[in-house]
């Protein structure tokens, strides 16, 4: 939405830092801008079937993806439940409580209860329209906030879907500059000795009201280890119909019994929409958290397509080569379909 002039989150989302919930506003944008068809009150909750008072929010989600690879190791092709989630948010007088309740992917489960869970849940205080404070569970900010977790901007550096952490949250949203700061108190899915606790600063400026370069520092300190992670990022809207998504990060690790481990990962995403709602795009990723060893490097670049027919609708199409040395030297494929629905 940035090559479109809009700088916050904010706009859309209830979230400070863009992810879940939509507002009555962003809901309004997925058909004008984002989707190739639909009717007036199409994007609202439930097909505008059942309303709702004007203090509540409500959302379902169901995200899935068919997910293929062909290694030197094994060839599969296997179909995967992402998220299946009912979000609400209830608002008052710019205090906001924002939950959400899912099934849990999990082959440990006596009872049902086992598969329930919730990936985020917070307050949210908004004293004035520039100012958030926000306390609870979710992913804090750090670069660029995207649902492809499985880039080694969040899952190498430990920040992927199901890891969210219990964060204190403050945001400065002007309409040219932004900064968020989260202190963050660790995992709650993990044992003590692994839950990471830290501090993550994002400052963001905006320029010619389509360009949105930031930067992102993180300390984090656990039982055995500590880190710096810190680089660059870009929402780059050179035109409404081409854009470019680009994040570099640098990682300092000290383990207690090990030597310093110094590298880096980087994701960037080159897209442009030929019609409303139909994307092509090409992507490059790289990691190598460790500059000492060869074999802790991965590289991957493709191809994708994205397609937002109707609002509530989203298909995902990415085929990659892929290569991790650790594994072998030689390049293979790896591609995966994403459905999206939310109500």
């Amino acid at each position: 939405m940035v090559r479109y002039g809009y700088f916050n989150c904010t706009s859309c989302h209830v979230s400070p830092t863009g992810e879940g919930i939509l507002t009555p506003y962003g809901r309004s944008l997925s058909r004008e801008i984002l989707s190739t068809w639909g009717k007036e009150t199409e994007p609202e909750f439930a097909y505008d079937m059942l309303s709702l008072p004007p203090w509540m929010n409500l959302t379902g989600k169901y995200r899935s993806v068919y997910m293929y690879r062909d290694t030197p190791r094994v060839r599969e092709g296997r179909y995967i439940l992402m998220q299946l989630d009912l979000e609400g948010a209830l608002n008052y007088k710019g205090l906001g409580l924002v939950g959400v309740l899912g099934r849990k992917a999990t082959t440990k489960a006596d009872t049902w209860q086992d598969h329930i869970f919730s990936r985020r849940h917070y307050i949210n205080f908004r004293p004035s329209d520039e100012v958030s404070l926000r306390l609870g569970k979710f992913h804090h900010a750090f670069g660029i906030n995207v649902p492809d977790h499985i880039i080694p901007t969040k899952r190498a550096l430990g920040w992927d879907q199901g890891e969210e952490t219990y964060n204190f949250e403050a945001a400065l949203l002007k309409e040219q500059v932004g900064a968020h700061v989260t202190a963050v108190s660790g995992n709650p899915n993990v044992g003590k000795a692994e839950r990471e606790k830290g501090l993550a600063v994002t400052a963001t400026i905006f320029l010619w009201d389509r360009l949105k370069p930031g930067v992102s520092y993180f300390w984090g300190d656990k039982k055995d280890q500590r880190r710096h992670v810190f680089g660059p990022y870009g929402i780059l809207g050179f035109t409404p119909s081409f854009f470019l998504l680009t994040e570099l990060d640098f990682q300092f690790l000290k383990p207690q019994t090990e030597k310093e481990q110094k590298g880096l990962v980087n994701y960037q995403r080159l897209d442009y929409e030929w019609v409303q709602g139909f994307h092509t795009y090409v992507t490059q990723e790289m990691s190598r958290l460790d500059f000492k060893n060869k074999k802790a490097r991965s590289d991957a670049y493709g191809f994708g397509l994205q397609f937002f027919p109707r609002p509530h609708f989203e298909f995902n199409l990415l085929w990659q080569k892929q290569r991790t040395l650790s594994i072998s030297p030689e390049y293979f494929d790896f591609a995966w379909l994403m459905f999206n629905f939310y109500l």
